[in-house]
């Protein structure tokens, strides 16, 4: 009885181990070797503003291209978690580092995957080098292309109605891919999901459905919904209610100096009861020198300046120099 536990231990480790090693991304894919390297570049994407961002530094791996377009990514030095990754190609007249944004040279696609997934690509469009691929293996791919083709009809539809039309027909499309990344169990591909849509624009007039979308994916902490937590302004209630105490503050600061003001405009001479001193202090002041002028210029410390100008606010119910300013306009 033991020796067939140990052996089926030692089927279930093989078995895991040989998984294991035949993760990766493999793809075969036709280019056109006269215009394109041989290469296929991998680069992990940990925000999804830095999407279209392209450096040497987020280049993680290179594949080379047979002659039969085949190509393999050994994905056992990446992190365990799923993460969006961007595979592209350069031109031969090109550096590594370039990206193609739109146009029938576009060179760069996506896909999501993990250091023990298996992914596949294969190309189903030889006079396009992104149009026809076809990405399987890892299921979130699926949906993730699903994605893709929805925020890609807007691009790919010529608008010849009104304005109107055009408008809610991109009403419609974002609408779809909120759904999307609504009933997505995949929280990256529903991020993904809701940055096609243009959340930003939706946001102000739909904020409980991203209250609710932020409490469904709460424990989420990667890089990807710490970024998006900083975008949308919602917290819960211990938000709204430092809005409120800060607008009960701007409110009483408010009711406070209109009444300060209200009472030195009904004193015609508010400057009454300064010393001499003072009175030449207070000219200063309303003259917009400081305190390091007027010690220069009545020849007396700063200190003393600072005792006086003190005791010139407290005659006066004045708190600052702003309010003197504002007495000065007002007196004018």
């Amino acid at each position: 009885m033991v020796k067939y536990k140990f052996l089926i231990f030692l089927l279930i480790g093989f078995t895991s181990q040989n998984l294991k090693s035949q993760s990766g991304i493999s793809g075969q894919i036709i280019i056109d070797t006269a215009i394109w390297k041989p290469e296929v570049y991998l680069s992990i994407i940990s925000n999804f503003n830095d999407m279209y961002s392209m450096s040497n530094e987020i280049i993680v791996e290179k594949a080379n291209i047979d002659p039969l377009g085949k190509f393999t990514f050994n994905m056992q030095f990446l992190p365990d978690n799923d993460n969006l990754y961007r595979l592209h190609f350069s031109k031969k007249t090109d550096p590594p580092a370039s990206l193609i944004i739109g146009g029938k040279d576009e060179n760069h696609f996506f896909l999501i995957a993990n250091n023990h997934s298996m992914v596949q690509i294969r190309d189903t469009i030889d006079s396009d080098i992104i149009k026809g691929i076809i990405i399987e293996g890892y299921y979130p791919n699926q949906i993730l292309q699903q994605v893709n083709a929805i925020a890609t009809y807007l691009d790919s539809t010529k608008f010849n109605g009104s304005i109107i039309k055009t408008s809610l027909i991109r009403s419609s499309v974002f609408e779809k891919l909120r759904q999307v990344a609504d009933t997505c169990s995949n929280p990256i591909v529903s991020l993904y999901a809701l940055y096609k849509s243009k959340f930003e624009q939706n946001y102000p007039t739909n904020q409980q459905y991203y209250k609710n979308f932020l409490s469904k994916w709460r424990k989420e902490q990667s890089s990807y919904f710490v970024e998006f937590r900083k975008e949308i302004p919602i917290s819960g209630k211990k938000n709204t209610w430092y809005y409120v105490i800060i607008c009960c503050i701007i409110f009483v600061l408010g009711y406070l100096t209109s009444k300060t003001i209200a009472k030195l405009k009904r004193n015609p001479n508010p400057i009454a009861d300064l010393s001499l001193q003072q009175r030449k202090i207070f000219a200063l002041l309303i003259d917009g020198k400081s305190n390091k002028e007027i010690s220069e210029l009545l020849n007396i410390e700063i200190s003393t300046v600072k005792t006086h100008i003190n005791r010139i606010y407290s005659k006066i119910g004045l708190n600052s120099r702003k309010d003197i300013a504002n007495l000065n306009m007002d007196q004018k």
